[in-house]
This record gives C-alpha cells, sequence and structure tokens, in this order.
C-alpha cells in the first residue's frame, strides 16, 4: 500500500468522474491506475452520495507534487467562510488586537441556538475550535479595516477585496479564495513566509491541531459559508498533516444547495476517508 501511495504522489493528476472516460483513452496505463484508484472512487462517491460538487488537493512538500480530483473546481474561487479564521488569528495576535490566544473575551450575550458551545465567554483556543463567529468578528473590528487590508495585500490572499463590513467581508462579503490559493496559503505558513512574527505562526500553527497522534499531527480548519454566489453551502476543510519527513496539505472544498444540509458530519466524513486512503491518517 505505501508503494501505492507513494506512486500516486510522484504524478501531478487532476482526476474528474466528468472527463474519466476519455482521460482513460488517452493516458498511459500508468495514469489508468490512478484513475481506478480508491482514493478517486471512493471520493467520488462520497461526493455522489452527499448530491454535492466539489474538489480535493493534496500537495506533496517534499516531491513537490499534486493530487488533483476535479481540478476546474480547484481554480474557482468560493467565500473562504471561517477558513479565514486562520488568517484573523494570525493578524490579531501580530497587530496585539488580543494579547495571547489564551486570552479571555467576554460572550457578547447574544445567544445562537445551533451552535451552543458559543453561547460563553472565549479565548482565541477555544473559539477556533469551535469556529465562534462573534469572537472572530470582534477581533476583525479590533484590528481594523486598514489594517486588516495591510495584512490581506501583503500575504496575497485570495482576491484580496475586503470592502465591505469589517465583520463580515469573509462570511458574506466579497472576498473570494480557490482550493489551490487555500494551498499556497498553508505552504506559505508552514514554511513561515508571511508578513508575520515567527512566534505568532508557531502560535497558530499550535491552536490548528485537529489530531495528534505518534506517526503523524494533523493541522486544519473548517469552513461553512451559506447563500453566497447562488450557493446554498459552501464547505470547506483545508490544512496539513505532518508525517515521518514530509508534509501534505490539503484542501477540500464541496457545494450542496439543500437548506438542511447537514453539512458537519458529511465533510467530515468525506475529509477523513480520503486522508485513511490516502494512508496519511489512520
Amino acid at each position: 500500500m505505501l508503494k501505492t501511495f507513494a506512486f500516486m504522489l510522484g504524478l501531478s493528476l487532476a482526476i474528474a468522474p466528468s472527463v474519466l472516460a476519455q482521460d482513460s483513452r488517452n493516458t498511459s496505463p500508468k495514469t489508468n491506475l490512478i484513475f481506478q484508484s480508491q482514493f478517486s472512487r471512493n471520493l467520488g462517491k462520497n461526493f455522489q452520495e452527499a448530491k454535492s460538487e466539489g474538489c480535493f488537493i493534496l500537495y506533496d512538500l517534499k516531491r513537490d507534487r499534486y493530487i488533483r480530483y476535479n481540478s476546474n473546481h480547484c481554480q474557482k474561487r468560493f467565500i473562504p467562510a471561517s477558513t479565514f479564521k486562520i488568517f484573523n488569528s494570525l493578524v490579531a495576535l501580530e497587530t496585539k488586537a488580543i494579547a495571547d490566544e489564551n486570552t479571555v473575551i467576554p460572550w457578547d450575550g447574544v445567544s445562537n441556538q445551533s451552535f451552543l458551545a458559543w453561547n460563553q465567554d472565549q479565548t482565541m483556543r477555544t473559539a477556533f475550535t469551535r469556529s465562534v463567529v462573534w469572537f472572530y468578528q470582534d477581533l476583525a473590528r479590533r484590528i481594523g479595516k486598514e489594517r486588516m487590508t495591510k495584512y490581506i495585500q501583503a500575504a496575497g490572499y485570495g482576491n484580496q477585496d475586503i470592502e465591505d463590513k469589517i465583520d463580515t467581508f469573509w462570511l458574506k462579503g466579497k472576498l473570494r479564495i480557490s482550493p489551490e490559493e487555500q494551498i499556497k496559503f498553508l505552504v506559505k505558513l508552514y514554511k513561515e513566509d508571511l508578513p508575520f512574527s515567527s512566534a505568532v505562526i508557531k502560535t497558530v500553527k499550535d491552536i490548528m491541531i485537529i489530531e495528534r497522534q505518534d506517526n503523524y499531527t494533523l493541522r486544519g480548519k473548517t469552513g461553512w459559508g451559506t447563500n453566497v454566489d447562488g450557493l446554498q453551502n459552501i464547505g470547506w476543510y483545508v490544512g496539513y498533516v505532518e508525517k515521518g519527513d514530509n508534509v501534505y496539505f490539503y484542501a477540500l472544498n464541496m457545494t450542496n444547495q439543500d437548506p438542511k444540509f447537514d453539512m458537519i458530519p458529511i465533510r467530515k466524513k468525506i475529509l477523513f476517508d480520503t486522508l485513511k486512503d490516502l494512508q496519511l491518517v489512520d
């Protein structure tokens, strides 16, 4: 299985069900093995069962190789939604909008019945893990438009358009980022090639940890946009896996038009099924 994984990562491919038949006729026997891989079959099946469109990118840092599922979708820009909490955290810490990741911000008192864990005081650590919107809206207001614009432009984040309300531009505004751009941003974060101090970057990397096992560490952030660009649901899962002497960056994006879509468990299942097929997590 490890040989299969290494072979998969040794090729830069765009795997899209809609062009599978055509590609199978025009590619080599080795490439055909990839199109028939467990990874692509299972991912396609998961999207189909979820009645969703979507894409997945994996970037192997050591080999400088990509795997892409549905490459055309990977190029499209979408609202970043709560994946922007990675960037918002960096700016807030760098500008001292908040003293540190353990500083408590009192709950604003606005009850959210869909996410009960939001209805209490939060630190950056808890707010990041729980994806607490009001907390990060507060941080954005403290940062201010001028400073936020400065850092977004310096980092080259997405289309860099925050010409909307400072506390909603990543939720309902004009800011957009593609899955490809998410990967590039995460690589810069890992390499500390962003306009933030090393200490700030290390702190954000730490709060991004989802799971730490003996043989790997998984970092990431979810995002869920609703009623934007004619799409009922826009789901994200972005981050990276450190395993052995290598790092694997991932970006999952999915869109769905069902108002009652159960995004949180479905999105998680699709990501973890994919990472398990690629032998990156247990």
